[in-house]
């Protein structure tokens, strides 16, 4: 095989990879934003037990910070925030690596 052929066959390899790159996080994403998938759990913040939530010291700032924060927002909003939102970032950046590579690819092909 000549060198023009093995680039055009790489070439064509390396856009596959990044248009599945990039199809692929944007069909997780629609199946995520339809309801049908949860995004992984990488953040789990624990709830409070009572036990902790009945020692009322006025001087814990950190506790009673915590405890305001708890009747404002529920834990499930937060931790559900913090996984989508670091999901949504992996999958920007497998995105932006898709396009790269397919972009490599296009340039081969050339």
């Amino acid at each position: 095989m000549n060198s023009i052929a093995v680039n055009k066959v790489i070439g064509y390899v390396l856009l596959l990879a990044g248009l599945l790159l990039i199809t692929v996080p944007l069909y997780q994403a629609y199946n995520i934003f339809t309801g049908k998938a949860l995004p992984s759990q990488v953040f789990k913040i624990p709830n409070l037990s009572p036990v902790t939530m009945a020692n009322n010291n006025p001087f814990d700032i950190a506790q009673q910070t915590q405890k305001a924060l708890m009747n404002v927002l529920p834990l499930d909003l937060i931790n559900n925030t913090l996984n989508l939102g670091s999901w949504m970032i992996l999958m920007t950046l497998f995105m932006f690596g898709g396009g790269q590579i397919a972009n490599l690819g296009i340039k081969l092909l050339k």
